[in-house]
């Protein structure tokens, strides 16, 4: 697992209260990140763009999120992904709109959203695990108890590692007006 450096930043969807204090509860058994980093949904990965460029290029992100409207996620599925350790992860379904902002902004800010090896993958991180079999051991507890959880998305933020190392909320962009709510 990647240790956060400082120059790290990502654009996130936070999972709002109470889906985030059940998600909380495996997190603080199964990821090392549970202290540091809200429960979220990456959209564009760490190092993202600095901080001291934000300022500046802020409000060109905050005009292409204008273009996306409000939309729903549920958490339906446990996953799993083998990299240098083993992750277990929620899966966010949605109406692709996580999907449609990643492309958006890699392809108007590549240098900020390179693409890497893998596709982008939308998920809520729930644990690393060193073998295979805590992985799954972890899995089968997890789904015993799930149920899909929904909730509303109307902003990113952008997080930023501050001197204690922890992730906070640098900024808040918020998503396009939605004409179906209301």
């Amino acid at each position: 697992m990647k240790v956060p450096d400082a120059k790290d930043r990502a654009l996130v969807v936070l999972v709002p209260e109470p889906v985030s204090t059940l998600v909380d509860q495996w997190r603080s058994l199964y990821d090392p990140s549970f202290a540091i980093v809200p429960p979220h949904i990456t959209v564009a990965y760490p190092p993202f763009v600095p901080e001291a460029e934000w300022p500046s290029i802020r409000p060109s992100i905050a005009e292409l999120l204008a273009q996306f409207p409000p939309f729903r996620v549920e958490l339906t599925e446990l996953g799993t992904f083998v990299g240098s350790s083993f992750y277990l992860w929620l899966k966010p379904e949605d109406d692709g709109s996580l999907a449609d902002i990643h492309a958006a902004l890699a392809q108007r800010f590549p240098e900020h959203v390179p693409q890497g090896k893998y596709d982008y993958r939308s998920r809520v991180t729930i644990g690393v695990f060193d073998s295979e079999q805590e992985l799954l051991e972890a899995q089968r507890r997890i789904q015993a108890g799930w149920q899909a959880r929904n909730f509303f998305v109307e902003e990113l933020v952008y997080l930023s590692l501050d001197s204690r190392g922890q992730w906070c909320v640098y900024s808040r962009l918020p998503l396009g007006e939605d004409s179906n709510v209301g």
